[in-house]
């Protein structure tokens, strides 16, 4: 396959021009998120009309790519736009327009298996090789066969555009997802600030009960303490599954921390003491409230009322999925229902404030304030 690989500046300086001249790029990115704490964006590749470049972002400046994707004139096609602009904002403070996700495209098609590999065998009948899928893309020099895979991920872009704005026409939902691609350009450079509340986010963590909640609350701190200090992605320590297994059988855990799936030779050996040490603070908190830091509390009640109506706002996107035939994830993301279900100000412009695009607002919004204002007379 034919491609330019780029890892000098005047390079990048001499191609930027044709890139300039397109009328589409094809966008995609590679880092190192699987191995290291803060995430690097390593490798862009760009695909311009038919020319393929793939930049080498630990040694170039690509901040003059940022007229390129501000350029309204130039459609940029992504497959997981979500993931590739924060990453992106990260070396570039530059505007998005003119987006087109080709993973959303095939979302509000109904295609079920929308990976860039599904997508590509499903049309192309092309087989893309995963070897390098989880590669350490932060390593020096690259392999060939890498930058040969880093070139086929912008390589099909542009036709599978062609072939699923068709598709989204005949459903008349052409207008609703551009407004939906269009509203990832404004998504926030990826940062790298901790959440202490982001337990609450792991699957089932809402239902735990108070002591089971204090617990996997702890783990995930003392967790990301090991994280950092060991510049390693805080799922390499330990998986949220497996905190969470541990928070709500914390006496099991106690007696016997290597019944748990995950809880190898290697992890025993390197993280069992805090981890017991974790469960034995949290046992001893004040079960009325959780306390996280000093200057930051959530009593228990506040999270109970959250809770219900963010279960509330889960069944309205089911129902409301279902009567248009769309997967959920469409309607609104969980956390978009976390921060609607934490609105304090049932208004429009608090809907635009927590990154509703206008579209959706002009679909939900008087249902959900509707909704959400029966639950707070109750």
């Amino acid at each position: 396959m034919d491609y330019i690989y780029v890892e000098k500046q005047e390079q990048f300086e001499s191609y930027l021009k044709n890139i300039k001249l397109a009328s589409y790029i094809g966008v995609d990115t590679e880092s190192d998120s699987l191995y290291s704490y803060y995430e690097k964006l390593c490798l862009i590749q760009i695909c311009a009309d038919r020319q393929i470049y793939l930049i080498d972002t630990l040694s170039v400046n690509i901040k003059a790519l940022s007229d390129v994707f501000a350029n309204n004139s130039i459609r940029k096609i992504f497959h997981s736009a979500e993931s590739d602009i924060p990453l992106i904002k990260t070396l570039i403070d530059c505007d998005f327009n003119n987006i087109f996700d080709v993973m959303l495209a095939a979302k509000y098609g109904g295609i079920y298996r929308c990976g860039l590999n599904n997508l590509i065998e499903k049309y192309f009948s092309v087989s893309l090789n995963k070897k390098y899928q989880k590669a350490n893309w932060g390593i020096r020099p690259l392999k060939k066969e890498m930058l040969e895979y880093a070139a086929m991920d912008v390589l099909y872009l542009k036709k599978l555009k062609d072939i699923l704005i068709p598709m989204l026409k005949s459903k008349n939902l052409l207008e609703e997802f551009l407004a939906h691609s269009s509203s990832l350009g404004k998504l926030p450079k990826k940062t790298y600030f901790f959440d202490p509340y982001g337990y609450l986010r792991i699957n089932g963590a809402k239902k735990l009960k108070r002591e089971n909640l204090e617990i996997l609350g702890e783990l995930y701190l003392r967790r990301e303490e090991v994280a950092r200090k060991s510049n390693v992605p805080p799922f390499k320590i330990i998986s949220n599954e497996t905190m969470f297994k541990i928070a709500s059988d914390y006496q099991t855990a106690c007696d016997n921390l290597k019944s748990f799936k995950g809880i190898t030779d290697y992890v025993f050996n390197r993280h069992s003491q805090w981890i017991l040490e974790a469960i034995k603070k949290g046992l001893e908190k004040d079960n009325k409230v959780i306390q996280i830091e000093k200057r930051k509390t959530l009593n228990i009640a506040d999270l109970e009322k959250y809770r219900i109506k963010f279960e509330v706002l889960r069944k309205w996107r089911m129902e409301t999925a279902k009567k248009r035939d769309l997967f959920p994830e469409l309607i609104f993301t969980n956390d978009i229902l976390w921060h609607i279900a934490h609105m304090k100000n049932l208004s429009m412009e608090e809907f635009v404030k927590i990154g509703i695009d206008e579209y959706k607002i002009k679909l939900y919004a008087e249902e959900l304030i509707t909704l959400l204002s029966k639950i707070n007379e109750k």
